[in-house]
């Protein structure tokens, strides 16, 4: 039945709404708000938003959400303004039942960061419905030889509203026979007697007429009525009698099937017929407790024909009459109260109210990424529930209140260690024994780009052969990203560097994707020796990270170039001419080939040989100086010229040389010695260029020598205060280092002994010549690379 007074609903929706701080400053726990049943639909519940001190504009954006506990939406929110408001009409008594309270509970939910907050809103009674009785019509056999005093049980009305709506006193209308008598049962429910005040006659009046009225508290009150038919009846003057009005029994829930309450036992003085006595449920017994109680009609014991749930029904009220078999039956009548124990029989039940997966891996520690609700439909003890999860995970449950915990975050993540956690919730009540339920969330972490990508080494060292095919890989670089494929992409670059003075690019390139190293060029040893580029590797997260090594690319000679004959000779395949008087002793020196090799080590080792060995008496060549001597004296040779075929080499592989052919034209002693090179070509201003040179060298000597005395005698004549005494020469190292066959530089150094100045100077010279009364081509002190001449 509606309650139809809408200016009172709307008196009554007035909203309390209660906040539970932990302390000041921090979240909101609960709000609580309040609202009539049967409200229209819209009619606003409270403001959300400013409960719990937010701008509206941030539920929206913080995904504010409500997740419901009942199969119908009741209630919605404006995520626009923060008003709830009612979706659907709420009856209560269809909700709730007869239950004193009613809530609604709602879980509301906002992101960034997780927050949960519990919206618990009473259902208000109204007294929308008015007391009913099982039937509008009830006749009753009462004997006339009953004593006054006597009590007959009559069927209760029923009012489904509850606290002051509900079913209040009940009216009897007037009569000279019968009064009422009510008693108060278990959660204040009201039951009615009927009392017989004055002896009953038969023959004066057969039939009585009464009208019961219940009534309730509301305001207007309500009333529901029932029509009550008395026949007096002769004969069978007593009717059975049970041991007591009111039985109680206590049972635990879950007892088997069949198991007995209790058996009654109800007596009849009478006799023959008359005594015998049929126990039954009286027709107030409502459906559900005939559906789980059975009664034998003639032993009068009570058993169970289903499974009692204390969850479902807790208390359950029997009434019981006992018939005689007399022609006008007597009946007597009591009330077995059945109390339901309750057993341990339901484990928690977990429920995950929001749940955030996957975590970001740099996640601060008081991260909420999920909540749970736990229920226990157990009562006392038995519904007092605790959660719990391992304490070797990175997490934390927390109960932020009642049935209501937090998953947080513990300490901080790293995914690149651990990708992904089981998170098992144990939930356990504390009954005896404790049942335990269990809920295992799955957490993926989610990959933050923390990591650069890192090369093995710092630098690599390459070797590549001179003369390479341009375009081809010379070598590959590989750098690892620990963090996950999206942000572990990496792309490879060459850095701006300068190799020659020129760009890096133009002799190197790197492939982006597979790191490969490519020469663009063909490397001339002879040109470069080692240079030295930086590569790149940058990931694809967001912001992007990067590392740099160092690419060290030695070049490798290889032997592309043949010697060279120096002068005087003209060079390969020439024709030369030697005048040597006859009167030189053995072992002298007549001339010595001079050659050099633009490669390297091996390839630039140098060796001499005569062509032809036979014709070459009375000479022999130096293998690795190239120089002629006379192996005897030349008086006795008859031939005034000897042609030599000398063949340069080098121990490169493939071998290159060169050749050059002396004449040798032996002379007098007292004829003039001169050289004869007609065979080679002549440069009519060979002579005028030379001069030229000439003049320029000594002027540009001269000059540089006029400077450096006139700084020395500056330096001499100042104070000893201002530079201190000087050292001149305090020591001299002659470094230099070349392959045998090929220029030697010659390096000084002078340091003075404050270390303040340092001076260095090169000087070329060339191999197998003499410096300073020492043979350069003697190799004195080998070290790494450099090699010292000791004064």
């Amino acid at each position: 039945m509606r309650f139809n007074s809408k200016n009172w609903v709307l008196q009554w929706r007035t909203i309390q709404v209660f906040v539970l701080l932990c302390s000041r400053g921090l979240a909101l726990e609960e709000i609580r708000y309040s609202v009539l049943e049967e409200s229209e639909e819209g009619i606003p519940v409270g403001n959300i938003a400013f409960d719990l001190g937010i701008d509206a504009v941030n539920l929206f954006n913080r995904k504010f959400r409500m997740a419901y506990r009942t199969s119908m939406q009741y209630f919605d929110i404006n995520v626009k303004t923060g008003v709830v408001f009612i979706k659907h009409k709420i009856d209560r008594e269809e909700l709730c039942g007869s239950s004193f309270t009613c809530f609604i509970i709602m879980e509301a939910v906002m992101d960034n960061p997780l927050e949960l907050f519990r919206i618990k809103i009473e259902i208000v009674d109204i007294n929308d419905n008015s007391p009913l009785f099982p039937a509008s019509e009830n006749t009753m056999p009462i004997h006339e030889s009953t004593l006054p005093g006597t009590h007959f049980p009559l069927e209760n009305a029923f009012d489904p509203d509850v606290g002051k709506n509900s079913l209040r006193s009940y009216h009897l209308s007037l009569n000279d026979f019968f009064n009422l008598e009510t008693h108060v049962g278990k959660e204040q429910s009201l039951s009615v007697e009927l009392v017989l005040t004055k002896t009953l006659d038969r023959e004066q009046q057969s039939v009585h007429q009464l009208i019961l009225t219940a009534l309730d508290g509301g305001d207007p009150e309500r009333s529901g009525s029932t029509q009550i038919t008395i026949i007096v009846c002769d004969a069978n003057d007593n009717p059975p009698v049970f041991d007591n009005a009111m039985y109680k029994v206590q049972l635990s829930e879950n007892i088997p099937v069949g198991s007995l309450v209790i058996k009654l036992n109800a007596t009849d003085l009478d006799e023959g017929a008359n005594a015998d006595v049929l126990y039954s449920f009286s027709k107030l017994v409502p459906s559900n407790i005939k559906r789980l109680f059975s009664i034998d009609r003639n032993s009068g014991e009570i058993r169970t024909r289903e499974i009692l749930d204390f969850e479902e029904t807790n208390t359950y009220e029997i009434r019981v009459q006992a018939k005689d078999g007399g022609q006008l039956e007597m009946t007597g009548h009591c009330k077995v109260l059945v109390d339901v124990a309750d057993v341990n029989d339901n484990s928690p039940e977990i429920k995950i109210t929001s749940f955030a997966s996957p975590i970001r891996e740099d996640a601060q520690p008081g991260y909420v990424l999920a909540l749970v609700t736990v229920d226990d439909k157990d009562s006392g003890l038995n519904g007092q529930v605790f959660c719990e999860i391992s304490p070797n995970l990175p997490f934390q449950i927390v109960q932020k209140f009642e049935n209501y915990y937090s998953v947080s975050l513990k300490k901080h993540l790293d995914r690149e260690v651990v990708q992904e956690y089981s998170i098992t919730i144990r939930a356990t009540d504390r009954g005896f024994p404790p049942l335990t339920s269990f809920k295992t969330l799955t957490v993926f972490v989610a990959d933050v780009n923390d990591n650069s990508p890192a090369f093995s080494k710092s630098s690599y060292v390459v070797t590549i052969a001179e003369n390479n095919v341009p375009g081809s890989a010379i070598f590959v670089l590989s750098a690892q990203d620990p963090d996950s494929p999206e942000n572990a992409k990496i792309k490879y670059s060459l850095l701006e560097t300068t190799v020659k003075e020129a760009s890096a690019s133009r002799f190197i390139s790197v492939h982006s994707d597979t790191g490969h190293i490519f020469a663009l060029q063909s490397l001339d040893y002879e040109n470069v020796q080692m240079f030295q580029f930086q590569v790149e590797a940058r990931d694809s997260g967001s912001p992007s990270l990067s590392s740099n090594t160092s690419i060290i690319v030695y070049v490798q000679d290889q032997n592309d170039n043949p010697p060279v004959i120096l002068l005087p000779f003209p060079g390969h395949n020439s024709v030369a001419t030697e005048f040597v008087p006859r009167s030189l002793k053995m072992g002298y020196i007549v001339t010595k080939i001079r050659a050099t090799d633009a490669d390297s080590g091996y390839n630039a080792w140098l060796s001499y040989e005569f062509l032809e060995l036979a014709n070459a008496e009375p000479f022999k060549i130096g293998q690795y100086t190239g120089e002629i001597r006379t192996t005897r004296v030349l008086q006795d040779i008859n031939e005034d010229k000897q042609r030599l075929f000398i063949l340069v080499k080098d121990h490169g592989k493939p071998s290159f040389s060169a050749t050059v052919t002396l004449t040798i034209s032996l002379v007098e002693r007292n004829e003039e010695v001169k050289s004869d090179y007609r065979d080679m070509p002549r440069n009519e201003n060979y002579l005028t260029e030379l001069n030229v040179y000439l003049i320029i060298s000594i002027a540009s000597i001269s000059s540089v020598f006029l400077f450096t005395v006139i700084v020395y005698t500056t330096l001499r004549n100042m104070k000893p205060s201002s530079f201190g005494k000087p050292e001149l020469c305090p020591g001299i190292i002659v470094n230099y280092s070349s392959s045998q066959s090929q220029q030697i530089n010659l390096f000084s150094s002078v340091e003075s002994s404050n270390n303040a100045q340092k001076s260095r100077f090169s000087y070329p010279i060339w191999n197998n010549e003499k410096y300073d009364g020492v043979k350069t081509g003697d190799v004195l002190d080998i070290g790494t690379g450099i090699s010292q001449v000791r004064s």
